[in-house]
């Protein structure tokens, strides 16, 4: 009988356990931005002429800058975080753009 007492109070600690582990949100790294993406595209040939295209999180391509005479190491914590600035204005253009748009067409 103590056993089964035992038992069954373990199984209540593990749920409770579980249940509260799960109401933590995960922190997004300062690199990761919410309102889109960027992809860089780069050649073995030529190093130093890097692509990157901006897209929304629709996939919808906002723009392609050409960064020519710098080579990207995208496994860089600053390269990141400066092209997440970068996106981040980028963004906002978009939006204006495409805001001021739809208000001429309505």
């Amino acid at each position: 009988m103590k056993a089964v007492k035992i038992i069954i109070l373990v199984c209540f600690l593990s749920l409770g356990l579980s249940v509260t582990g799960q109401n933590k949100q995960a922190k997004l790294k300062p690199w990761v931005c919410t309102s889109g993406f960027w992809v860089v595209e780069t050649n073995v040939k030529t190093p130093l002429l890097n692509k990157v295209r901006f897209y929304t999180n629709n996939g919808l391509l906002m723009e392609e800058k050409e960064m020519n005479g710098t080579r990207l190491n995208v496994k860089r914590r600053k390269v990141k975080i400066e092209l997440k600035q970068m996106l981040e204005t980028v963004t906002v253009a978009w939006e204006q753009q495409h805001k001021s748009e739809w208000v001429k067409r309505n």
